[in-house]
């Protein structure tokens, strides 16, 4: 039986990551039931590589609160951002702004989140990857492959990953539709893809006693 172990390090089965301070215990789910613990331990196999994480599941699974719960558990900051077809490489990365209280025309560049994250080690999940841009998914290929990087044109200059950056990504299934379409393959190939197993009963009888 897989059992959650917190301390310097998080670990579940023969599997740990580091945690870079005090943890917090997770308040968005619930560790002591198998399906979740078994999604868990997934997500620190995944992490044992220096790889991007790609997590699908079904509506309801948990992606989202699982990733956000192990960055708490870490003590990692975590940027999470929700794609869409309307989403642009300018949301991720940033833009030339106008200069607060400058002369008029005066712009200045402001980091994005993701370059902002990857500069900084923190972690980043990219929600409803399956609903992005193919110009999103082009953006985002140096920064997946062996280059680790990525190139903002209007600055001319290159962002290189910082060490503790971890790019986390989840979907729904695409032929749950909403708009959601299959990513190419040599996309995905950039990943570790994690399927998470649906919440079973098991979910509603602890989360009962965690309440009790």
């Amino acid at each position: 039986r897989l059992s959650l172990s917190v301390g310097a390090t998080v670990e579940i089965g023969c599997f740990h990551i580091a945690a870079d301070q005090a943890s917090a215990g997770p308040d968005a789910i619930v560790f002591d039931a198998p399906t979740t613990l078994q999604n868990a331990m997934r997500v620190i196999r995944a992490l044992q590589v220096s790889k991007a994480i790609l997590l699908e599941g079904n509506p309801g699974a948990g992606k989202t609160a699982l990733v956000t719960a192990l960055a708490r558990m870490t003590g990692k900051p975590l940027v999470r951002i929700n794609l869409s077809d309307q989403t642009d490489l300018m949301d991720l990365f940033g833009a030339d702004v106008p200069t607060e209280g400058g002369a008029a025309g005066s712009f200045i560049w402001r980091d994005g989140p993701l370059l902002q994250a990857m500069q900084s080690g923190s972690w980043v999940l990219l929600d409803e990857m399956n609903l992005a841009s193919q110009s999103i998914l082009e953006g985002l290929n140096s920064c997946l492959d062996h280059r680790q990087e990525v190139y903002i044109s209007e600055l001319d200059r290159t962002f290189q990953r910082h060490p503790d950056f971890v790019l986390f990504a989840a979907q729904n299934p695409h032929h749950k539709g909403g708009g959601r379409k299959g990513l190419p393959a040599s996309f995905v190939n950039r990943f570790t893809v994690v399927y998470t197993e649906d919440f079973k009963k098991e979910i509603g009888r602890a989360s009962c006693r965690e309440r009790v």
